[in-house]
């Protein structure tokens, strides 16, 4: 069983993901419980709580179809996520869980994530740029945005921005909240919503 003395835990998907559901219905006691289709992924725990989930095979466009993930996590912990490699169709219902991070090493498509509230700022990064991404927080709760390359049909709580070479920019309010996003992009971004 893992070790769960100091109270978080980190899931990595080593090879990217593609088709995946991520949500925190996990009322089993376990880390994470989890439905794979396709070749059945290598799953490891480590005692510090980093849980690995490793497809095995070669990974081709016309298989990823049936290469679905449905991933639930244990609420009663905090997570770090991260994806090393490229996302693409992702629904991830986070809020109930304790977030302390999510890392996407590379690009994001078709994705939507609906963050938990939070009293601390949670890093959000993603390594390369994202398409069709969706960003949904709690109203008590800011969101920040750093992108250093192109930005196009960019939407920030509500408002249509269009179009920006670099981004720098923190939500209005609410005022004095002391939880929220920092999103960092190292890339530029087409159809990014923050809201």
């Amino acid at each position: 069983m893992p070790n769960f003395t100091k109270g978080a835990a980190r899931i990595v998907f080593a090879q990217g993901v593609h088709n995946l559901t991520l949500d925190s219905a996990n009322t089993t006691g376990e880390l994470i419980t989890a439905k794979f289709g396709g070749p059945e992924p290598t799953v490891t725990t480590t005692d510090d709580g980093t849980v690995t989930i490793t497809r095995r095979g070669a990974q081709h466009p016309f298989d990823w179809v049936r290469r679905t993930a449905v991933v639930s996590l244990n609420p009663g912990v905090a997570w770090d996520i991260e994806i090393r490699g490229v996302a693409t169709q992702v629904e991830a219902d986070l809020t109930g869980l304790r977030l302390r991070s999510i890392t996407v090493t590379e690009g994001c498509t078709e994705a939507r994530f609906q963050l938990p509230p939070t009293d601390v700022p949670v890093p959000v990064h993603f390594g390369s740029g994202v398409r069709k991404v969706t960003l949904l927080r709690p109203p008590e709760t800011y969101a920040a945005l750093r992108a250093q390359k192109g930005l196009t049909s960019l939407s920030l709580d509500g408002e249509w921005i269009g179009t920006l070479a670099s981004a720098d920019w923190r939500s209005a309010g609410p005022q004095g909240a002391t939880g929220g996003y920092e999103i960092t992009l190292a890339s530029g971004s087409n159809h990014l919503t923050i809201a």
